[in-house]
């Protein structure tokens, strides 16, 4: 098993928090403390933040089974699951996989399928990473990761200091390859889901460039799930953490009922 590095905080009903692609677990840290009262496990996925990174490509499916691995070793028999971007496809195959131990998905900014037009947008990062290392990938992705009016609040972020910082939380160059190319194979997923009858949460952002509403409402559709908008970009937990953390706790609380 891949040495996974992990954080667990809090008491009551449990809950896991599923990182976007090239995040941390410390990108969750503006929601913790809107979401007191569940014991909260966050954790690094292989190629992320200090959590091993070994010879890929990081698949939904392996990134699945690593989580299930940590589950076990952690004693939870049963979580609810919720997922940021590639975090909410990494739910959604852990629910596929072992739908025992789902006790309800939240999926944040996330598709169930890859077509053509999110295909291209992801392969612009690799080929931007593989031109000019981080920070030419990092250049290319703000516009698609965060909504315009988080970057007109905060232009600070395109600034040389702002893209340094950014940097310093990316993981390292051939695991940011081996994580888009494990997205990058991504099946549809959205017949296998109609089969699911877990709870759910589909949440999108309004200025969401890199996942428009129309993924949102596949998913919806397929599990049957409430869909709801935030006023953001991609990066909805850290534009808005209050917003999204209501709608989260508003769920987790009907789950938990």
């Amino acid at each position: 098993m891949v040495r996974l590095r992990y954080e667990v905080v809090g008491e009551g009903p449990k809950v896991v928090l599923l990182n976007g692609i090239f995040q941390r677990l410390e990108s969750w840290d503006p929601v913790l403390p809107h979401l007191k009262g569940f014991a909260l496990l966050r954790y690094d996925m292989r190629g992320q933040g200090e959590s091993e990174a070994p010879e890929g490509p990081y698949t939904p499916r392996l990134h699945a089974e690593d989580l299930l691995g940590l589950l076990d070793r952690l004693g939870w028999e049963e979580a609810a699951l919720v997922g940021l971007s590639n975090g909410g496809i990494v739910a959604m195959a852990l629910a596929l996989l072992a739908p025992e131990r789902v006790r309800g998905l939240a999926l944040a900014c996330t598709t169930p399928y890859l077509d053509p037009a999110l295909r291209v947008k992801v392969e612009s990062w690799l080929h931007a990473l593989r031109a000019g290392g981080t920070p030419l990938r990092l250049r290319v992705a703000l516009p698609w990761v965060f909504g315009a009016r988080f970057l007109n609040t905060h232009p600070e972020l395109l600034a040389e200091e702002g893209l340094k910082a950014l940097a310093a939380q990316a993981p390292g160059e051939a695991a940011q390859e081996r994580l888009l190319q494990g997205f990058l194979t991504l099946e549809d997923l959205r017949p296998h889901l109609k089969a699911l009858t877990l709870p759910a949460l589909v949440l999108y952002g309004e200025e969401d460039l890199l996942f428009p509403k129309a993924y949102a409402q596949a998913l919806a559709e397929s599990l049957g799930a409430r869909l709801a908008a935030l006023p953001t970009g991609h990066a909805a937990p850290l534009e808005d953490p209050q917003a999204f953390a209501r709608e989260v706790r508003t769920f987790l609380e009907e789950v938990y009922a």
